[in-house]
């Protein structure tokens, strides 16, 4: 079964982290208001919808801007939602879900922001290399 994946520079991220990131950028969204929800749902609207085709979804320096501190808070919230467990042990807290690994479950959405952070940091330490979204 495929899922999407997160790549800046020579990070890759883990198996299939980027499949809840629909979940992980409502969420986010949810969270906004005013000026900064409509900046960030303009941005973010191809992965909050699910609309990535094979080329993928590619994230620049405004994109980074916009995302890195509501995603660290938002990630640091579902760590101590759920014990902060390891990443890469989270989606077993879903239980297995379907819906769950497509973003309706915290245990798959904390997978997916801990390697999405991940490629924010590349981001600023590369200078502004892309992030790629990419469906495998």
């Amino acid at each position: 079964m495929g899922g999407l994946y997160v790549q800046c520079g020579e990070y890759g991220g883990e198996d299939k982290s980027m499949s809840a990131i629909s979940g992980v950028l409502g969420a986010i969204a949810e969270g906004l208001s005013g000026a900064d929800k409509a900046a960030f749902m303009l941005a973010f609207r191809p992965l909050i919808d699910g609309d990535v085709d094979e080329e993928g979804v590619e994230l620049g320096a405004e994109h980074v801007r916009l995302l890195e501190a509501p995603l660290r808070a938002y990630y640091a919230a579902l760590g101590e939602k759920l014990g902060h467990p390891e990443p890469w042990e989270a989606p077993d807290l879903d239980g297995g879900s379907v819906d769950a690994k497509y973003g309706a479950g915290d245990g798959w959405r904390y997978y997916c922001a801990h390697d999405l952070l991940q490629a924010c940091e590349v981001h600023r330490e590369q200078e502004g290399e892309p992030i790629v979204i990419f469906y495998m």
